[in-house]
């Protein structure tokens, strides 16, 4: 009896131990997503923004609108950026656009979307400070126009 009652408290002290620690380490890994998504995304907006400055527009497809990141890395590597990463830190591809056409074809504006640890885009007008890990990361122009609260 008293070595099932010691085999009863180990078990309901792993039990315990686990449920702080499991949930612990979801975050921490979120957070490391995170942060690699968006150190990727500062890099493939200065490499586009650099592209952009020579030829005058972040249009780099004959089509207007959603960029694959195949197109943008045939566009970027390897004079711009050495290697163009393709997907974020929870593995789903970035969503790329180039926008604002002018009357020469010129894209004016670019975007560039994590769609966060869920892999579901927002809403459209989604902008400001998030605090879910599931929110989308989106990078336009410049600055980041949704982004983790922490990060603001």
């Amino acid at each position: 009896m008293p070595r099932l009652l010691t085999i009863g408290a180990g078990l309901a002290l792993v039990t315990l131990a686990a449920s702080i620690i499991v949930p612990d380490y979801r975050h921490a890994t979120n957070r490391i997503a995170q942060k690699r998504t968006m150190a990727d995304m500062r890099s493939i907006a200065t490499a586009w923004e650099a592209r952009a400055n020579d030829v005058h527009s972040y249009a780099v497809a004959p089509h207007k609108g959603p960029v694959t990141t195949t197109e943008l890395a045939r566009a970027l590597e390897p004079k711009y950026i050495r290697k163009l990463p393709h997907v974020d830190g929870w593995g789903a591809e970035y969503q790329l656009t180039a926008g604002d056409y002018d009357a020469e074809g010129h894209a004016e504006t670019y975007t560039i979307r994590s769609l966060g640890s869920d892999h579901k885009s927002d809403r459209a007008d989604a902008s400001g400070a998030t605090s879910r890990f599931a929110s989308d990361i989106i990078y336009s122009n410049g600055s980041f126009v949704q982004y983790p609260e922490e990060a603001g």
